[in-house]
């Protein structure tokens, strides 16, 4: 199947100016991804119609067909903006020379944690697109691909980790556990079911991270190679 492309096109321009008619339809388009994120939110999967998403737009269901086909292409865009965001803050400190690893894991860590609380409706939305995910091959493929890269990420963080202390760890088995314990703490942190708080669920994660790297092994090759 060919992936659906939810990347909104770019808007043509007249003499160097936007075009009022393309700017008016790029604003609607977005207004529809954000009533489709906030309805994901406030209803879930099973509640989330044409008609509430266009209510929350203010704009006509018509228009639905018109920027986007169908409703299903219309989710996957909105889940595909918030994956993007989450790529995007995820991003953030480095393996550069001069730079830390391991206070790179863990700010990455308080980002994912600190942005889910400062926007808890796109954190509710996430729960929503996993559990649409399950039957949807679009969908789990776009959720699959964010996870693929925080693993990634977080095992090239550990990697350089243990290379800079000079030890020698799973850094494929740290990154995992580490992915699967921040999403559970996020988890508990957004859906407000516990008393733990955002500076608990950091020293859950940071103690972790320590674990790993206190019972990682002298590298013995990585010391005789420098």
């Amino acid at each position: 199947m060919e992936p659906l492309d939810a990347r909104p096109k770019a808007i043509p321009t007249s003499k160097g100016r936007p075009n009022k008619r393309h700017v008016s339809a790029a604003a609607t388009r977005d207004k529809l991804i954000e009533a489709t994120i906030l309805c994901m939110a406030n209803y879930g999967p099973a509640g989330v119609s044409i008609e509430r998403i266009t209510d929350a737009a203010g704009v006509s269901r018509g228009l639905v067909r018109h920027h986007f086909g169908n409703k299903r292409q219309l989710l996957l865009t909105a889940f595909q903006r918030l994956a993007d965001e989450q790529r995007t803050a995820f991003g953030g400190g480095g393996t550069a020379a001069g730079t830390d690893a391991v206070s790179a894991l863990r700010t990455a860590v308080a980002t994912s944690f600190r942005d889910a609380l400062a926007a808890p409706a796109r954190a509710h939305a996430w729960f929503g697109f996993w559990q649409a995910a399950l039957g949807d091959p679009a969908l789990r493929e776009v959720n699959e691909r964010v996870y693929m890269e925080e693993r990634a990420r977080y095992t090239e963080l550990f990697r350089a980790a243990a290379q800079q202390r000079r030890l020698s760890i799973d850094e494929r088995e740290a990154g995992r556990g580490l992915v699967a314990l921040a999403d559970g703490v996020w988890n508990e942190l957004v859906m407000d079911s516990t008393d733990l708080d955002v500076q608990e669920a950091l020293a859950l994660c940071d103690h972790y991270i320590d674990m790993i790297l206190e019972q990682g092994r002298p590298d013995r090759e990585g010391s005789a190679a420098t």
